[in-house]
C-alpha cells in the first residue's frame, strides 16, 4: 500500500467516525437532557429527530452541489459539525440546542454520498471494497463509541463534559482528516441544475418498487432507532435501575450489525432476496417480542436479535433499490436514505409521546405494528424476486 493509499484510507475511516459519533450523541442521555432543560422525553427526542431529518433533507440537496470538489465538501462538513457540537454544550435554551442539532444534521449530509463517490472515483477497483469497508467500519465504530463514551462520561461528570470531550476529539480527527486526505484527481463534473436532479427523483418516485423500498427503510429504521432511544430510558428506571455507564455498553450490540450485514448479503445470493429478507425480519420480530419480558438477560438477547435482523434487512433493502434503475442508481440510493433518516426522525418523535403515556408496552406494540406493516409491503415487493 502506497503512502497516498494509507492517507486516503485513514482519512475516510476518520470521516465515518466523526459523522456518526456526532449524529447519535444524544441518544443515550435522553433522561439527563430532559432534566437539564426541564422538558419531556418526547421533546428531548427532537434532539435526535431534527438531526436525522435534516440529514435526510441534506442528502437530497448535496448531489445538486456536485461542482464542489469532493475533499472540500467533506472537509467543510467534518470541521463544521465538530465546531457546532462543541458550541452546543454552552447552550442554555432548549430551542437553541435544537437549532444547533438541526444545523449539525444538515452539515453532516456533506459526507456520506460524497465519500462513496470519492471512493468510486479515486480508488482502484481492486481496492474499492476494502476502502469502502474501512469507511463503513468508521461509521459503525463511530456510532457505537460515541454513544458509549458519552454515556460513561455523563455518568461520571455531566452531559456537557461528555459531549464537549467527544467534540474536541472529533475536531482533532477532522483536522487530521483534512490534512491527510488527497485532493480528488478526477475532474469535478460540470454543474447539473436542480431541475435535472428533481426530474430524476420524480421519475424514480413513479416506480412502485422504489416507493415500497423507501417505505421499508422508513418503517424499519424508525423502529430500530425508536427501540434504542427508549430502551435506554427504560433501563434507567425500576426494576432495572441501571447507571448511564452500564447502559452505554448496550450499544456495543451494534457490532452484531456488521456481521449481520455481510452475511445476509451472501445469504440473499444463496437463498434469494425474498427468503433472506423474510428470515431477517422474522429475527427482528422475535427480538422485539422478547423485550416485553422484564428480565435483563432476556431483554439483551431480544435487543441483540432485533439488531441482527434489522441490519440484515437493511443490507438487502439498500442493495435491492440500486437494482431498480440503470441510469439513476445514486438518486435511488439517496431516496432510500431519505426514507431511512426521515423514518428515524418522525417515528422517534411518535415513540416519545407513546412512551410518556404507555411506557415500554406502547413502544413494543408500536414496533411490532410497524414491522408487520413492513412484512406486508415486502411480500408484494419481493414476490417475483429470486436473486
Amino acid at each position: 500500500m502506497t503512502s497516498e493509499q494509507k492517507k486516503r484510507s485513514i482519512s475516510l475511516l476518520l470521516a465515518g467516525f466523526i459523522i456518526f459519533s456526532s449524529l447519535y450523541v444524544t441518544q443515550p442521555i435522553f433522561n439527563g437532557l430532559s432534566h437539564y432543560f426541564d422538558v419531556s422525553l418526547s421533546d428531548v427526542s427532537l434532539t435526535l429527530s431534527v438531526s436525522t431529518f435534516m440529514l435526510g433533507v441534506g442528502l437530497v440537496i448535496v448531489p445538486m452541489l456536485n461542482n464542489i470538489e469532493k475533499k472540500r465538501m467533506m472537509s467543510i462538513s467534518v470541521l463544521l459539525v465538530s465546531i457546532l457540537s462543541l458550541i452546543s454544550v454552552f447552550v442554555k435554551q432548549f430551542e437553541a440546542f435544537l437549532v444547533i442539532r438541526g444545523l449539525m444534521g444538515l452539515v453532516l449530509s456533506g459526507v456520506p454520498s460524497t465519500a462513496m463517490a470519492y471512493i468510486a472515483d479515486e480508488v482502484h477497483k481492486d481496492r474499492v471494497s476494502k476502502v469502502m469497508g474501512l469507511y463503513v467500519a468508521g461509521t459503525t465504530f463511530g456510532g457505537m463509541s460515541g454513544r458509549v463514551v458519552v454515556g460513561i462520561l455523563t455518568d461520571l461528570f455531566n452531559w456537557q463534559i461528555a459531549i464537549g470531550a467527544l467534540s474536541v476529539i472529533n475536531l482533532i480527527f477532522a483536522i487530521l482528516m483534512v490534512s491527510l486526505l488527497p485532493v480528488s484527481k478526477v475532474q469535478t463534473p460540470n454543474w447539473i441544475s436542480p431541475k435535472q436532479h428533481l426530474l430524476k427523483y420524480t421519475q424514480l418516485l413513479k416506480i412502485p418498487a422504489v416507493l415500497k423500498t423507501m417505505s421499508l427503510s422508513f418503517l424499519l429504521m424508525g423502529t430500530f432507532v425508536t427501540i434504542y432511544s427508549y430502551i435506554t430510558v427504560r433501563f434507567e428506571q425500576p426494576p432495572f435501575s441501571l447507571s448511564e455507564s452500564t447502559i452505554a455498553f448496550i450499544f456495543i450490540l451494534y457490532l452484531i450489525g456488521t456481521y449481520s450485514s455481510i452475511n445476509f448479503g451472501k445469504l440473499s445470493i444463496k437463498l434469494g432476496v425474498k427468503k433472506a429478507y423474510a428470515l431477517a425480519i422474522t429475527i427482528m420480530i422475535v427480538g422485539i417480542a422478547l423485550t416485553f419480558i422484564t428480565y435483563l438477560p432476556i431483554d439483551i438477547v431480544g435487543l441483540a436479535a432485533m439488531t441482527f435482523g434489522f441490519f440484515g434487512a437493511h443490507s438487502i433493502q439498500s442493495s435491492y433499490i440500486a437494482t431498480l434503475t440503470e441510469s439513476s442508481k445514486s438518486h435511488a440510493s439517496t431516496l432510500y436514505l431519505l426514507g431511512y433518516y426521515v423514518g428515524s426522525s418522525l417515528l422517534t418523535i411518535l415513540g416519545g409521546y407513546i412512551y410518556v403515556h404507555l411506557e415500554w408496552l406502547g413502544i413494543g406494540i408500536l414496533s411490532l405494528l410497524l414491522t408487520f406493516i413492513a412484512v406486508f409491503i415486502s411480500r408484494s415487493l419481493f414476490r417475483d424476486s429470486t436473486t
